[in-house]
């Protein structure tokens, strides 16, 4: 009766490790997949920018920049993700050319720069790499004391003192719902460690690492690293 007994518990363990071993096969596609689909959809907010009418101001940004944040359309938001929530992909300025991405998110709360938006895409540049340092230490989306400039597709505004015609952050997108209250306030997101371990294809998947010291850059990413590079290019001829 014993050995039965053992014989049975032996063979649950084996079931749960077997099956255990299948979940995780079963997961890393998936999160590729949802890795790629965000990297699409952030190459698909920058070619936007590029092909709209702010296309050489996108260029000299992207020249001049020390690292972005590329937000992906999200309804119910107050700007920078303050209500309600989403994914966003980070991308860093390096020897090399740009790195990246490391992906992030944000869960609901109020917090970010209230801006009233219900809906909003686009680009965060970082002119400093400092304050892109600052977003991946802090998960906060710019320093209290950072100039932010806000170009709208429609409407470019500086409504307070902290906005500034050159900023140290600069947000360029599409925004609607937009009204003249503007108001700073605290902001976070948070590491999407998994998927950056994933996509990059390896075992630490902390926004540093994949960022500044991953030296191989995965394919489905290119597309947005040539776009990036041709800007760049593109941005000298106009000087």
């Amino acid at each position: 009766m014993h050995m039965q007994q053992r014989l049975s518990f032996l063979a649950a363990a084996f079931v749960a490790v077997l099956l255990c071993g299948c979940a995780g096969r079963s997961t890393a596609p998936r999160e590729m997949s949802a890795a790629q689909s965000i990297v699409d959809q952030a190459t698909a907010v920058v070619r936007k920018q590029l092909e709209g009418p702010n296309r050489e101001a996108v260029e000299e940004m992207i020249r001049d920049a020390q690292g972005m944040l590329i937000i992906p359309a999200m309804g119910n938001v107050s700007f920078f993700f303050s209500v309600g929530g989403g994914n966003a992909i980070a991308m860093a300025r390096t020897p090399d050319g740009w790195s990246g991405p490391a992906f992030l998110s944000k869960g609901t709360g109020g917090v970010g720069l209230q801006a009233g938006v219900t809906r909003t895409s686009g680009i965060i540049f970082y002119m400093s790499g400092d304050d892109l340092r600052y977003v991946l230490d802090t998960g906060v989306v710019f320093q209290g004391n950072a100039n932010v400039t806000v170009v709208d597709s429609d409407v470019e505004f500086n409504r307070t003192a902290e906005f500034q015609e050159t900023g140290d952050v600069v947000f360029v997108g599409d925004t609607t719902g937009l009204y003249a209250g503007v108001a700073l306030n605290g902001g976070g997101l948070s590491d999407r460690t998994g998927l950056n371990a994933v996509y990059h294809g390896v075992e630490d998947g902390s926004p540093e690492n994949v960022l500044y010291h991953v030296p191989t850059v995965p394919e489905g990413v290119r597309p947005l690293r040539d776009m990036l590079d041709k800007a760049e290019k593109d941005a000298g001829h106009l000087e």
